[in-house]
Formats: C-alpha cells, structure tokens, sequence
C-alpha cells in the first residue's frame, strides 16, 4: 500500500470512528415541537444522569436521535418530564413510537410519567425483543405463583424458573442478556428466605462487576444496603467510626471492612465503601466534612476508574447546592431564541436568579419589586428570571403582556431540566451566585424579603459588608 492510499485510509477511519453508529427514527403524536433527549445513569450508585443526544420533534411528530455507544446501554427518552426506556446495542437503528401521555392518569409537572413506547423489533435476538420476550415469562412465572411468594415457600419455583428460563434461551450468546436474565432472578430471590450466604455465593463471589448493567445494580444494591453503617456498629470494627470521623483514613477503614465475610474482594469492599458514603451523608451515621474527605481520598488513590468516577459523582452532587459550590451551568433561549448561557451572564457581573411559572401568584407579585431593584443595581446585577413552564406559548404570552418587566427571561425547554439541576420544590425559587459562577446564597433571599440588604453589600465597599450565606446552612 502506498503512503497516499495509507493517509486516506487512516483518515476514512478517522470518519468512520467519528460518525454516530445509533440512529432511533420516531414518531411522537401530541409532542410536536418539543425537545427530546435521551438519557443515561453515569452510575447506578449515585444516579447521576448524562445526556446522550437530544433533538426537536418536529411539526408533523417526527424525530431523529443520533448517538455514539460501544455497548450495550438502557437509555430513557424524555419530553418535558414524560419518559420511556429502551435498550440500544452499538451499530444499531431502531423505529419507534411513543404514544401522547395518558390523560385519565393524574399529572404533576414536578413528577415523572411514564408513556408507552414501541419498538419495531428486526430480529428475535436483538437485546429489547429478548428482554421484552423475557419479561413476559417473568410476569406470567409471577402471576401463576404468587401464592408461593405470600407463604414464603417460594424457592423450589424459583429454581425451576431458573431452570427453565436458562434452558429455553441457551442458543442466545449475549452476555448483556445473560445478565438481565440472572440478576432479576436474583432481585426475586432476595425477596425470600434464601440466605445470604446463597446469594453471595450464587450471585457475586468471584463475578465481574458489572457497572453498568441495571439489574446487575439493582440487587447489589439491595444486597450491600447500608452494609457500612451495619458493620460500623459491630464490636469487631467499630474503629470505622474513629477512622472515617477523627481520621478519614482509607486504608484502615478498609482493612476493618473486610472482616466481613462479603466484602473480601477489594474492589467489592471499596465499592461499598463510596456506597456507604454515600448513604450516610444522607442519614449522619459520619460527619459530612469526614465523608467528603473520604470520597476525596478514593478519587486520589483508587486503582479502580470506574470507583473514582463513581465517588466523583457523588461529591458533585453533594456540592451542587451549597454557598461557594459551582452554580450548575445551563444555556437556555429567550423569547426570540436567543441563547443564553451561565458562563456568560456571570462573567462581569453578579447574577440573581429566578425561577417562576406564569401560574404562581407569588411569582407574579414578587416580581413587580423586581424593577425598582434591576434600576438600582443592575450596572453590576444581572437579572435572570427563568420560565418553569412547559408551555413556550405561555412564556412568550408573559413575556409580551408584561413590557414593563424588562430584565431577561428564559425559558426552560430541556426537558424541564433546570428543575432538576437547581433541586427546586416550590416557587419562586431565588439563587445568588457570583461573576466566578459559585453559589453566593443558596437560597437567596427573595425581592420582598431582605435582598436589599445583599445586593448593598456585594456593591458597596467591603467594611460595609454584611454576612452573606446560605439560609439552609447559617
């Protein structure tokens, strides 16, 4: 070969590994003109999401997503806060339908719902036709014998289930599916008498982990749950509280972990360690200053990336929120559609955040002090007001019925994402955050309380200036 036909080569291959090798063509009647992303678990410990693709739905309900994946992967559509799941296998293209929402069932804007998917299936051993084809036997193995379950006598079914199911798919070489089939069944098995020592021994001694897989997950989960904080309050290492509180030394939390019979695998034990964590952040079986070090530590030290992801993960989600934690950045179109994003709003000035729909009389009396204030500091505050509305006809209708708020408004179109990311309950919801883009006050105070006082400060000089902080945490 000649080094002219050796560049073109390297470079078509360049291309080749560059294009998107999942396409999902669709169709979503009663969604038109709505954004749809398509979304993963980073992990299935912390739960933190990624987004994968995403793309508008056009006016007659049609809809491309293109992506790249070197595996198999459970991803979840998502529209405004209506979702659906599916598998995708790499090298892969997929026709789907989603079906409009359904209306007799209760809606809450702040809570997921869960709408119907098809799929048009090309082979009989392709991953959704196999765990569609399974999930019925499971479903029917559940709803003949239920009886079992309730009188606690339920392995000797269990088994044969087993038997059965690993006989009837024994042709299907696919270890994705080999691991769905086993880790429901052990989920199931979980639920009965069958003891620990069986499901260590049956389901995890000697397995490979399996991060990313959501049955796999699911059952570790469950097996090792709380497993930390049990072990913790044993007299053979109740030193763990000393070593995680007073020392947030890693190495010896670990060595008194492993008295445990389950956790003699080392990156079994550090996994449930981060887990543990995880969990007692949460619950104060360990001082929160004490578990962040520790998690610090296991992203300095760990052998094992998929761990230091996975306790990364976790410390992001625990400073999302707090004074001096990064603001999460965002991007979002104004009523022209315009973007606008965090990064740059912040850089010169101070951004005052709000978040409002146009069906919250708070928010609407709340905003009429908001003029006065944008006229007396606004040369070193920006004004942010986001729309939480799931309707862009709404937004706009505000925006243009109310020329005298004249400060920027954006409107949330992502998959209603912003709720998510800023952890919003009610509104209004009001954040400060300052020209580095860190949480100044988390929440900030609002128009009508005492954001007066906070605005003089951050604008006059510093001998002036007042404490300013967190609500949540002074």
């Amino acid at each position: 070969m000649n080094k002219l036909a050796l560049i073109i080569l390297l470079i078509s291959l360049k291309y080749v590994s560059l294009a998107q090798n999942v396409i999902i063509k669709g169709h979503a009647k009663t969604f038109e003109n709505k954004e749809l992303g398509l979304w993963i678990y980073n992990d299935y410990i912390s739960n933190t999401e990624k987004q994968l693709s995403f793309s508008t739905i056009d006016s007659a309900g049609n809809f491309i997503l293109e992506l790249n994946s070197t595996k198999i992967q459970y991803v979840t559509l998502k529209i405004e806060n209506h979702i659906a799941s599916m598998h995708i296998e790499p090298f892969a293209s997929y026709e789907i339908l989603l079906s409009p929402a359904d209306s007799t069932s209760y809606q809450n804007q702040n809570l997921e719902q869960d709408i119907k998917i098809s799929i048009k299936l090309k082979s009989k051993i392709e991953i959704n036709a196999l765990t569609m084809d399974y999930d019925k036997h499971f479903d029917d193995f559940l709803s003949v014998d239920y009886r079992s379950f309730v009188s606690r006598s339920a392995q000797t079914k269990i088994d044969s289930f087993k038997i059965a199911m690993k006989s009837y798919y024994a042709t299907v070489q696919n270890n994705y599916f080999e691991a769905y089939l086993t880790y429901t069944i052990a989920a199931l098995e979980e639920k009965t008498q069958v003891s620990k020592k069986k499901l260590f021994e049956s389901y995890l001694e000697n397995k490979p982990i399996l991060y990313y897989h959501p049955e796999y997950n699911n059952f570790f989960n469950t097996f090792y749950k709380q497993k930390l904080q049990s072990i913790s309050l044993t007299k053979q290492s109740s030193g763990i509280v000393h070593q995680i509180n007073d020392r947030q030394n890693l190495k010896e939390t670990l060595l008194l972990m492993k008295i445990d019979p389950y956790l003699q695998n080392d990156t079994i034990c550090e996994l449930v360690l981060i887990k543990g964590l995880y969990e007692s952040y949460y619950d104060g079986t360990f001082n929160r200053g004490s578990i962040i070090a520790m998690l610090d530590h296991i992203i300095m030290e760990s052998n094992i990336a998929e761990n230091r992801d996975i306790a990364q993960n976790i410390l992001n989600s625990f400073s999302k929120l707090n004074v001096g934690a990064a603001a999460p950045i965002f991007e979002l179109p104004d009523i022209k559609g315009y973007l606008h994003s965090l990064n740059k709003l912040r850089t010169k000035k101070y951004v005052y955040l709000m978040f409002f729909d146009v069906s919250c009389s708070a928010c609407m009396q709340q905003m009429k002090v908001l003029p006065s204030l944008k006229k007396q500091y606004g040369t070193q505050i920006e004004f942010v007001s986001v729309s939480l509305d799931l309707s862009k006809g709404d937004f706009k209708n505000f925006c243009i019925n109310n020329p005298k708020f004249d400060w920027l408004f954006l409107h949330d179109n992502a998959a209603a994402q912003m709720r998510k990311k800023y952890e919003i309950k009610s509104l209004p919801a009001y954040f400060l955050i300052n020209p580095l883009g860190n949480f100044m006050q988390v929440p900030a105070e609002s128009p009508v309380g005492d954001i007066d006082r906070i605005f003089y400060d951050i604008t006059k000089p510093k001998w002036k200036k007042h404490n300013i902080g967190s609500k949540k945490n002074n």
